[in-house]
């Protein structure tokens, strides 16, 4: 008998699975479910569960945390704070946005006082983006609290439930850094033998 896979549906699943169940598979039935989910229309199911869970869990932890600044913001900020000195045009790269919207969302950044220009000196036209003290320490409570919220739940998974969801966050970095034409894949360091069914 092959290697026993599992995988855990919440209530919410379309599969008719309850709370909890679990739905085990062996190796050698895992290729014929990998082919189903190929099928026509079972991508637009996955995405659709996908898409409304994302939504729901944005939601709760921005309940965690009132900012007033908007997510495109924060996500800008974050950049900046973890990869900085950027230029415009690379954060624009890095968050998938055209060069202005990004221009804009910096312009709220420096007026909140959570960024600065400063100039670039390779390049005497061009500028960086830095981020201040308050716009780390910023980011750094926002982390904090939201963290919290979320590590406790995650907390209540058992340990095949979090490997399983470590590999789906890993897709789901894939998913939001990737460039048109690009396939999502992850890294070879964190595949495991645990599979995500949707």
């Amino acid at each position: 008998m092959g290697t026993v896979l599992t995988a855990a549906f919440p209530s919410t699943a379309k599969t008719g699975a309850g709370p909890g169940n679990k739905v085990v598979m062996t190796s050698g039935t895992l290729d014929a479910t990998r082919t189903a989910s190929r099928e026509p229309g079972a991508a637009n199911q996955l995405a659709d569960r996908l898409r409304l869970s994302m939504i729901r869990l944005a939601r709760q932890l921005r309940r965690q945390d009132p900012s007033e600044l908007s997510i495109a913001q924060l996500s800008a900020l974050a950049t900046v704070v973890a990869s900085g000195p950027l230029g415009v045009g690379q954060l624009a790269e890095i968050e998938g946005l055209p060069s202005p919207a990004v221009t804009r969302l910096a312009d709220k950044l420096e007026e909140a006082g959570l960024l600065v220009r400063r100039a670039n000196p390779a390049d005497r036209r061009g500028v960086h983006l830095v981020a201040t003290p308050e716009g780390a320490a910023l980011l750094a409570r926002r982390e904090q609290v939201g963290n919290a919220w979320l590590a406790e739940r995650l907390g209540r998974l058992s340990e095949a439930d979090r490997s399983a969801l470590e590999r789906a966050v890993a897709l789901l970095e894939s998913l939001a850094t990737e460039r048109r034409g690009d396939v999502p894949a992850v890294a070879e360091g964190r595949r495991g033998a645990t599979e995500v069914l949707a």
